[in-house]
């Protein structure tokens, strides 16, 4: 890995995502894109990932959106915001949630506590502590109260909570899989099929509720990748396909789903990369590595320099940190909420 490329100075940087990767310098947050071009400068307080050409950001404790230029497309003016989703973003003012469109009209009046991500045309929503389901005119869907939770749909069913058990339900708020199983989440329904925990053991349903892989893994992704699945057992990790066999021996002290043709992995206290075929690709010599995404992952030796490299461990970008680079995609809503405390702990210490 030819490492001579001349460093950029940041505090964090994430994932790549929609081809810009958000990063935080001491005086504020913005984007970079893929030459390693400040594309958005470092001005706001807090900013998601793009999604579908927009990125929401915070400026004076007001939130709104930005186009890959950086130009404001939808007003900062929100109390808060989420990224958009199935054409809507959630937003909310005087402490109440609605929905806006990407032109920044108003479909959804502000009428709720807090809200959940559009999916297929529908979304979770809560008020006055319940969850129910809207569709993007608003119509109530599935009542509140009868679930405790409802997560996305994907492909027709979408996980909820019910008496402390999780379940699926379908688009109507009909039971599909029955609430047996632990409420402390589960992965998409994806490819017909689901990850699921239940008694602290994880497993795989089919789209009917039949247990195609048994509960016998204390770790699981959250969904196949590209036709296999990353599980643990025993204090070590492999990988398995849809029929539950072994791919991927149970060789390593950690592993990340496949992703662009690699998966991460560690032995001891090193991270490297494997193909299919359990083959190292990019060599076991790094502190902390983070899946590929759009053709570049995130690595980062021992030390304060970090790379984005190519398929091949060729480095794109260099980077000089002065603490620690998270995967911004894969932390999801925990992501987004890390960005904001990161970036006030590095204007506390910085």
């Amino acid at each position: 890995m030819n490492t001579d490329k001349k460093p950029i100075s940041y505090s964090y940087a994430f994932s790549f995502m929609d081809g810009m990767a958000h990063i935080i310098r001491k005086s504020g947050t913005g984007f970079i894109n893929k030459y390693g071009e400040l594309a958005v400068p470092c001005i706001y307080e807090m900013a998601y990932s793009y999604f579908d050409g927009l990125a929401m950001v915070q400026k004076s404790k007001k939130s709104g959106f930005i186009d890959k230029m950086g130009n404001v497309v939808i007003p900062i003016e929100y109390e808060n915001a989420d990224a958009f989703a199935d054409g809507l973003a959630g937003v909310s003012k005087d402490g109440k949630w609605g929905f806006i469109d990407k032109q920044g009209k108003q479909v959804i009046p502000y009428l709720y506590d807090g809200v959940n991500w559009f999916s297929e045309g529908l979304c979770g929503v809560f008020k006055e502590g319940k969850a129910g389901v809207i569709d993007k005119q608003g119509n109530e869907v599935i009542p509140f109260g009868v679930y405790e939770e409802v997560m996305d749909f994907n492909n027709g069913l979408a996980y909820a909570c019910k008496d402390g058990h999780g379940g699926y339900i379908d688009r109507s708020g009909n039971e599909v899989i029955p609430f047996i199983y632990d409420c402390k989440g589960s992965g998409l329904f994806k490819e017909d099929l689901i990850c699921i925990s239940k008694e602290n053991k994880w497993g795989v349903l089919d789209s009917s509720g039949n247990e195609v892989i048994p509960f016998i893994y204390d770790d699981m992704a959250i969904e196949f990748s590209e036709e296999l699945l990353a599980v643990g057992k025993n204090g070590k990790y492999g990988c398995i396909d849809k029929q539950g066999r072994e791919i991927v021996p149970f060789a390593y002290d950690d592993l990340r789903n496949f992703s662009e043709g690699r998966a991460a992995a560690r032995m001891g206290n090193v991270w490297g990369f494997i193909n299919r075929e359990n083959k190292a690709v990019i060599p076991f010599a790094f502190e902390t590595v983070y899946s590929y995404s759009e053709g570049l992952a995130l690595v980062m030796p021992k030390g304060r320099n970090a790379y984005f490299i190519d398929k091949n461990g060729e480095v794109n970008i260099a980077l000089r940190r002065s603490y620690n680079i998270l995967d911004y995609a894969k932390l999801g809503f925990l992501g987004l909420a890390a960005a904001a405390l990161i970036f006030m702990l590095i204007r506390a210490l910085v």
